[in-house]
């Protein structure tokens, strides 16, 4: 299918639900209903009758008047507090739910991770259910063959594939069903709140799945509570309020009006103003964002000035080049190169020297580690880079782009290298990734590089929230009644 390609259209979609006064009027109304049906449509019998049954129910729209167009190798985030219709929405789109009007067409395989354990048969063995989703999908037997050792090895549960599904905990289910739909190559991926199950390590799979798929032009529709996920998968964003689209927009600008509702308690009326206001900010940048510079290879706005060198500048970019080209989603440290040299051992040191896997926000630590040459580099070049669960850069840094050149090594030479800082960063779990690297001229040359080679845990002592930990001093003062200014 072409790029572009309109890959999800919905048109006017609404689903209701009949919900039922009384457990009398869910057998008496139908029968009124089909008594009515006995005389002519415009007749007062009828009229009388069918008004007669229909106080029996009132119909609940859990989706109202939808129409949206995703196209192929969109990322698109939906967001909405609790009954907003999201899980609703996701499930006609991946079909397991009929709309009561309008209609829904897709184009391409989909495979979808919706409430936990959908699709699955409690009781058959998770290897059958692997075969039976994937014959669903339009695989066949000897395809699944193919593929059912990744699948297993995706999901990390073992023996368990050999059992009933309903011996399976929460997070089993959900490791089986991301296996499955990581290994049938869909044209759309939607996942409603599936992410959050499992371990840090898993959690870090299924963020590199998501990545993998996003950069072969996969589909996906994701619903997630956690923001921050949102904005780093997706480059569009729709916010549902009482089964109706609210705003579509920017991941950022969707995520704050999404805030500002839940903070608020209030209903979609209360956002009006600041809908306008984003409406009126977007025509209005919509010509500069036209004219403006294309931006650099390193991710900063283009300058008309030259760089002071520009084999530095290239030699950067080729560095984060490479940096950022590590999607494997096996979950497990990834390591290539090794042959000129080694990156022998990592560790993370305390204050007193003492090798640790967590530590408390904030804490000193030393990131250690020691690499030998097999060869003769006068300039080695040195990295890390700290990632969140989610596959977010938290920090990055190396002996290139810090301007603390390393001394040169010799073959056969082993040197300790050590990355000194405060931990400044949230609770959470963090992994990281080294690298041993050199250039000839301009061209990088990888020496060795170990992906994800220890998974740090943090440590929170306060309610603070976010990323990084900029340990801010809070003071107040009174102001001297002269010195306000209402302006």
């Amino acid at each position: 299918m072409p790029d572009g390609e309109i890959i999800i259209k919905a048109e006017n979609l609404s689903k209701a639900y009949r919900i039922w006064k009384t457990p009398a009027a869910r057998l008496k109304s139908p029968l009124l209903a089909a008594a009515a049906g006995v005389f002519p449509k415009n007749s007062g019998p009828h009229r009388a009758l069918h008004a007669c049954a229909a106080r029996g129910w009132h119909d609940f729209y859990a989706l109202h008047d939808i129409s949206l167009n995703v196209r192929r190798g969109e990322a698109i985030g939906v967001i909405g507090r609790n009954g907003s219709g999201k899980s609703t929405l996701l499930q006609i789109i991946a079909g397991t739910l009929q709309p009561t009007q309008g209609r829904i067409e897709t184009r391409g395989r989909i495979a979808a991770l919706l409430e936990l354990g959908a699709g699955f048969n409690p009781d058959f063995t998770g290897r059958e259910n692997v075969y039976l989703n994937a014959a669903i999908l339009g695989f066949t037997r000897q395809q699944v063959d193919a593929r059912i050792d990744g699948i297993a090895d995706f999901a990390e549960i073992g023996d368990f594939i050999d059992q009933p599904v309903k011996t399976y905990s929460s997070g089993m289910v959900v490791r089986l069903a991301f296996a499955v739909a990581a290994n049938v190559e869909p044209d759309i991926l939607i996942v409603d709140e599936a992410l959050s199950v499992g371990d840090a390590r898993f959690q870090l799979k299924c963020a590199r799945a998501i990545d993998r798929f996003i950069a072969q032009g996969v589909t996906l529709l994701f619903v997630s509570h956690d923001a921050s996920m949102v904005k780093r998968l997706c480059n569009h964003a729709v916010l549902l309020e009482h089964g109706a689209v609210v705003y579509a927009g920017k991941p950022n600008d969707v995520v704050n009006l999404y805030s500002k509702l839940l903070l608020d308690g209030n209903s979609a009326d209360s956002l009006k103003a600041d809908i306008a206001a984003l409406r009126t900010s977007r025509v209005a940048d919509a010509p500069r964002d036209a004219q403006a510079k294309p931006a650099s290879p390193l991710g900063r706005p283009a300058t008309d000035a030259q760089p002071d060198s520009e084999t530095v500048t290239r030699q950067a970019e080729a560095l984060l080049t490479d940096e950022r080209a590590h999607i494997q989603v096996s979950g497990q440290e990834f390591a290539y190169g090794g042959e000129l040299g080694r990156i022998l051992t990592v560790a993370v040191l305390d204050a007193t020297g003492q090798k640790r896997s967590w530590f408390s926000t904030g804490e000193p630590a030393i990131v250690r580690m020691v690499v030998e040459a097999n060869d003769d580099y006068p300039e080695p070049v040195f990295a890390l880079t700290i990632k969140n669960t989610a596959g977010v850069e938290i920090y990055g840094t190396n002996t290139l782009f810090s301007k603390q050149p390393a001394a040169g090594m010799k073959a056969g030479e082993r040197h300790v290298v050590d990355f000194t800082f405060d931990l400044d960063i949230m609770p959470g779990h963090y992994f990281l990734s080294f690298g041993f690297i050199h250039f000839v001229g301009d061209k990088l040359a990888v020496l060795h590089r170990r992906y994800d080679a220890i998974n740090l845990e943090i440590h929170g002592h306060d309610r603070t929230f976010g990323i990084a930990n900029l340990k801010a001093a809070i003071t107040s003062r009174l102001l001297p009644a002269e010195n306000i200014k209402l302006n």
